[in-house]
């Protein structure tokens, strides 16, 4: 069963934090809960982001625009690649940590990794999706 929610996303990297806000859908499907929303990011064009989690990793995945297939796992480096209209960017991201804070797929989940493109350590990101049912429903 499909749940409309409201999706607060907070990304921090160096001293820079980014605050958005989305509405989308949750729903839950072979043991993982999918959240999917339009990226409100408008340097992301028209994209849609869809975020999976289970027990043991995090995965964002991008359609559109812009388009990536990221994976985290804590303690792990996973590839991934990040693609713009310009071209496409092979990623490599260690995990430090996921923090899930969740009951029936509300409330947050947060994860910290750092980004390697090329072999080259672009920096720590960390990022937090509050998730909220949305009201009325």
């Amino acid at each position: 069963m499909k749940r409309s929610v409201r999706i607060r996303i907070e990304s921090k990297q160096a001293e820079q934090t980014h605050i958005r806000q989305a509405e989308g859908e949750l729903y839950a499907k072979n043991g993982a809960y999918y959240l999917r929303y339009a990226e409100p990011d408008t340097d992301m064009g028209r994209t849609t982001a869809t975020v999976k989690w289970d027990d043991a990793q995090v995965k964002v995945i991008r359609h559109g625009d812009v388009r990536s297939d990221l994976t985290f796992r804590s303690g792990e480096r996973t590839a991934g690649s990040f693609e713009l209209p310009q071209g496409r960017m092979e990623m490599e991201l260690y995990t430090h940590g996921i923090d899930r804070r969740l009951q029936n797929g509300l409330g947050s989940l947060s994860w910290s990794y750092d980004m390697y493109a090329g072999g080259t350590h672009v920096g720590r990101i960390r990022l937090r999706l509050t998730i909220e049912e949305e009201e009325g429903e």
